[in-house]
Order: structure tokens, then C-alpha cells, then sequence
């Protein structure tokens, strides 16, 4: 059961560095200039390995992204990288996962982890337009008893 859990942390922070948002924001507020709506996890020993996909840019992500994460962190703070599709480059961020005391859109069952950080940088195409500083934010749901992990229904993981 801890095994899943630390999975969907782990999922969440990949997934919060990994996924970019567009978003409209008022003048003066930063942007993000990405995002991704779709987030899946597997875990291998002691490593979790989060795919995002569906997301945008296409020029910056190639649509997807993967990386790994150490299983078992479903709070505090942890540093993840995401290798986007068809070699558009990596995209590395430092997130703080803090867990919701309701579950929000998430299903019966499960729990509900607030993703927030900023990018620290990355390289090829995906590093000329998630730079430096740049927030990161997603909302992930996470279930001990199924292992599942999925973005919060209506939310995109955005940076």
C-alpha cells in the first residue's frame, strides 16, 4: 500500500515537471506555456516511471514525455526530469507535493496531491520555451488500494 502511494507522489512530481500548460493569464502574471492532460505511472522496484501525454506544445514535448521517480514520496519536496518525445529534449523542475485533505474531483478512494515548483531548466527544444523559474502546478489523484494515479478529472499538470 505504501508502494502505491509513493507511486502517485512520485507520478505527480514527474508529471507536474514533465507536463506543460498553456494558459491565459493577466497582464503581468507569469505564464506557462505548456501542459499535459494525460498522466500514467508503472513502478519497478523502487523506481516509478510517469508518462505524460497529450500535451502541448507540440514543438516543445512531441505530444509526450517520460522520467522516473523514486517510489514512496507522497509529500515534501523532489526534484524530477522529463524526456520529451521524439528527441524535443528534457525539462527538469523542482516540485513540492502536499497532500489535499479532500479529494476534490478525484474518485472514491483516493487522495489528492497539490503539485507546485518551478522549472530549473532543460535542453534542446523544450528548454527554449520552459525556462528557468517558470511555476509548475497540477493537481493528481492518487489510490493505495489500486495503484492508480491519474491528473485530477478537468486538471492539466502545467508548466
Amino acid at each position: 500500500m505504501k508502494r502505491l502511494i509513493a507511486r502517485g507522489s512520485l507520478l505527480l512530481a514527474a508529471a507536474a515537471l514533465a507536463t506543460s500548460g498553456l494558459s491565459i493569464a493577466p497582464a503581468g502574471a507569469v505564464t506557462q506555456p505548456g501542459k499535459c492532460t494525460k498522466l500514467s505511472t508503472k513502478t519497478s522496484g523502487s523506481t516509478v516511471i510517469f508518462t505524460v501525454s497529450k500535451c502541448t506544445p507540440l514543438a516543445a514535448t512531441g505530444g509526450s514525455g517520460k522520467g522516473p521517480a523514486k517510489a514512496g514520496q507522497t509529500s515534501g519536496t523532489l526534484t524530477a526530469k522529463i524526456t520529451w518525445a521524439n528527441k524535443k529534449g528534457t525539462t527538469s523542475a523542482k516540485v513540492k507535493l502536499s497532500p489535499q485533505t479532500s479529494r476534490g474531483k478525484c474518485p472514491a478512494g483516493s487522495s489528492r496531491i497539490k503539485v507546485t515548483g518551478s522549472v530549473l531548466g532543460g535542453t534542446g527544444a523544450a528548454g527554449r520555451v520552459f525556462k528557468k523559474g517558470q511555476p509548475v502546478t497540477g493537481s493528481v489523484c492518487t489510490n493505495a488500494a489500486t495503484g492508480a494515479t491519474s491528473l485530477e478529472p478537468g486538471t492539466a499538470l502545467k508548466f
